[in-house]
């Protein structure tokens, strides 16, 4: 009688069968805190992660990905990729952690445009704001959020300018604050780095402010990205270098969604969370969506795949990211900011910059 084991199939039994028992495990802990999580849903918090929940599929259609690679100077992006390679000081750094600080330094420098307000036809940029209106909701296919209205202190003439949310049509305007900066990024790096893949994330502020992510295999970790101040891996630009007070910083990958409020804010900026929300209701609703998104990923994946084969995805894709990611939030002890960063925001008015404690 053969006692030969085979140790690939005992080991994917093992992983199924803990994927199959962790998702029954959260699916009961969610289903037990449904009520207040639908309680919490009127906070306007708990608004604003639902808003953001899906954001990354604006990103993953295959015809905007190819509008995106048509509107970027690629031969000159991946020349100057190849020379940062040549030139590594960093061991650690792999190709596409070239490929995203060449996009950081191009999209900032020669691609998008910062708008503290719009000039006028006639040459003056005595701009101010005036107010603002909506857009036409039956025929709005540039996603515009509101129309703000700006005039013009020599001729007085009215000047709109729409925030634009469709990425596809921030690659023709190439103009916005940081909203729009990061939109319109975030396109573009998917087209580059991240199609197909769980490794480009969206992090909202409560303090109206928004970056990105991006997951490095050279560094395996993520890694924050601020397009609009060109900034890669700096994690404490905006507590220990703006000065910036924030409650919470919520990140949302396909697969996930992170509280990386602890990541990013500093004890001494960090604003009383329960005065925003409730710590532990935040905790929930986070809970309760990663718990439908890992739901979700099954039944996608068993339309494609067998059921075995279905489980160990959702395993390998979902839930051993999110226990490594556990490990891998960096405390406010471990987490330094470059000191040779310019001091304070570089984008926006000074004005602007200033009121909104931004200024270093």
């Amino acid at each position: 009688m053969s006692t030969d084991i085979d140790y690939s199939r005992l080991k994917d039994d093992l992983i199924i069968e803990y994927a199959k028992k962790r998702l029954i495990i959260e699916k009961k802990a969610a289903a037990s805190n449904l009520s207040e999580v639908q309680r919490s849903m009127s906070l306007q918090m708990m608004k604003s992660i639902y808003t953001h929940l899906n954001c990354l599929e604006s990103y993953e259609n295959a015809n905007s990905l190819d509008k995106a690679l048509d509107a970027i100077d690629l031969a000159k992006i991946y020349e100057s990729v190849d020379r940062r390679e040549q030139e590594k000081t960093n061991t650690k750094l792999n190709y596409d952690d070239f490929v995203v600080l060449e996009l950081l330094r191009y999209f900032k420098h020669d691609f998008f445009k910062w708008v503290n307000s719009p000039s006028c036809p006639c040459g003056s940029t005595d701009v101010s704001t005036v107010g603002v209106k909506r857009p036409d909701s039956a025929n709005n296919p540039d996603q515009i959020s509101i129309i703000e209205i700006h005039q013009c202190q020599k001729c007085h003439h009215q000047i709109e300018f729409p925030r634009i949310n469709n990425p596809v049509s921030l690659l023709r305007t190439r103009t916005g604050r940081c909203g729009e900066w990061v939109n319109c990024f975030l396109l573009i790096l998917t087209a580059l780095i991240g199609e197909g893949k769980d490794r480009i994330r969206y992090v909202w502020n409560n303090e109206d402010h928004v970056w990105c992510e991006y997951y490095s295999s050279g560094l395996r970790r993520w890694v924050h990205l601020d397009p609009c101040e060109g900034v890669f891996d700096e994690t404490l630009l905006y507590c220990d270098n703006w000065g910036k007070r924030m409650s919470y910083v919520i990140g949302f990958n396909k697969n996930s969604v992170v509280d990386l409020s602890k990541k990013y804010i500093t004890k001494d900026k960090q604003i009383d969370q329960s005065s925003v929300a409730d710590p532990s209701k935040v905790e929930k609703v986070i809970t309760y969506y990663n718990v439908k998104k890992a739901d979700d990923y099954l039944t996608q994946s068993k339309s494609i795949y067998s059921e075995r084969e279905s489980w160990k995805a959702l395993y390998t894709d979902v839930f051993v990211p999110r226990n490594l990611e556990r490990g891998e939030l960096r405390t406010e002890e471990e987490a330094t900011v470059s000191s040779d960063l310019p001091k304070g925001r570089q984008t926006g008015s000074v004005e602007w910059t200033k009121a909104r404690g931004e200024d270093g």
